[in-house]
């Protein structure tokens, strides 16, 4: 690999971005877990809108991040050796993760609600040994950090793997995998559970695009992957996963409240599973393909908030929730209101982002 990939540039601008949204419209829905949710009633519509972007938001978001980490560590760890390699991913991702435990965290929770002592609130969370799991969305940071670590110890034990062609057999076999492990995890960690904030339900996906990132890597089959091949995988995601999602709330009885989707050993639970899987799997493939021909360049603006889309990333909590907070007395329909919010916390964070990476050794961290 040669010079910056744009497209790749592009999708993570793009990932982020949908990570602010999906914690906007957790504030607005109360669909899921976040630090400030409004609880405004929802109409039918309302409620459904928020069902299907949250699902499909998380569907794929992250497990595209990891697929993304995963590509290009290959060429890192050459590059730089497995001790390199380790002392580098502790200072770029396991700083930025204490920095949000120990300085963000508390912040958000102050936004939140100000009455807090915060102070005694810390300390007993490092008495009790409850601050690791004060990572909010620098999760994703921790965690990467233990999969590029334990993969970096491994790699050179790890035995050969033929070429593999991106053929519609091997992305259905790739679903099955996922779903299976899926179903199977949510049997002990069903879904809304979590763990020191790792939910573990979704981390079949998180592991195998980690894994396919890193294969892909190393094969080349980014390469593979043209434009012709995204439509029609974007085709599968919606035009096979849509009837499916329908199914799956159907039987599940979302909409009457039941939670029976979320893991054990019932059909619709499975469904959920399948259903996750393969638009995971078929939305990523479209997104690299389509992107590949038609978003491969990068404006001033673009390269712009690519530079500061990592700080986004991490301080993006305290803007949301300071926005939010302000904006409660504004009385509108929830999903105008989850829009202008989500863009607004977008926004503001790129123009903190950019601030912070001026700062003195602080900077470099948000890069």
């Amino acid at each position: 690999m040669t010079g910056r990939l744009n497209y790749i540039d592009n999708l993570r601008v793009f990932c982020i971005f949908i990570v602010v949204f999906i914690h906007t419209a957790v504030t607005y829905s109360s669909i899921g877990s976040w630090y400030y949710n409004e609880h405004i009633e929802l109409s039918i519509a309302s409620t459904a809108f928020f069902m299907f972007f949250q699902s499909h938001a998380q569907a794929f978001s992250m497990s595209l991040f990891f697929f993304i980490a995963g590509y290009f560590i290959p060429a890192s760890l050459e590059r730089k050796g497995t001790a390199k390699f380790i002392t580098g991913r502790l200072n770029r991702l396991g700083v930025p993760v204490l920095i949000y435990i120990f300085l963000i965290h508390p912040l958000c929770i102050e936004l939140h609600n100000p009455q807090t002592d915060t102070l005694s609130y810390m300390l007993s969370g490092i008495k009790n040994f409850e601050f690791p799991g004060y990572t909010g969305p620098l999760w994703f940071a921790l965690v990467l950090l233990i999969f590029s670590v334990f993969y970096a110890l491994i790699h050179k034990k790890l035995p050969k793997i033929k070429p593999i062609p991106v053929t519609t057999v091997t992305l259905v076999l790739l679903i099955a995998l996922v779903t299976l492990f899926a179903f199977g995890i949510r049997w002990i960690y069903p879904i809304g559970t979590a763990f020191m904030n790792l939910q573990f339900c979704f981390f079949s996906g998180y592991i195998f695009m980690f894994g396919a990132g890193i294969i892909a890597s190393r094969q080349g089959l980014l390469e593979k992957i043209d434009f012709c091949t995204g439509k029609k995988w974007l085709w599968v995601a919606f035009g096979v996963g849509l009837p499916l999602w329908i199914l799956m709330g159907t039987l599940g009885k979302v909409f009457e409240g039941s939670n029976v989707i979320n893991g054990g050993m019932n059909f619709p639970a499975f469904l959920y599973a399948l259903w996750e899987s393969l638009f995971c799997v078929a939305f990523i493939v479209a997104l690299i393909g389509i992107a590949k021909t038609r978003f491969n360049t990068q404006s001033a603006l673009m390269k712009f908030i690519s530079e500061n889309v990592f700080g986004v990333y991490v301080i993006h909590a305290p803007v949301l929730i300071g926005i939010s907070v302000l904006a409660t007395p504004v009385v509108m329909n929830a999903v105008l209101k989850f829009f202008i919010i989500g863009t607004l916390a977008i926004v503001v964070s790129i123009i903190f982002s950019w601030i912070i990476r001026q700062i003195p050794f602080v900077g470099k961290y948000f890069n």
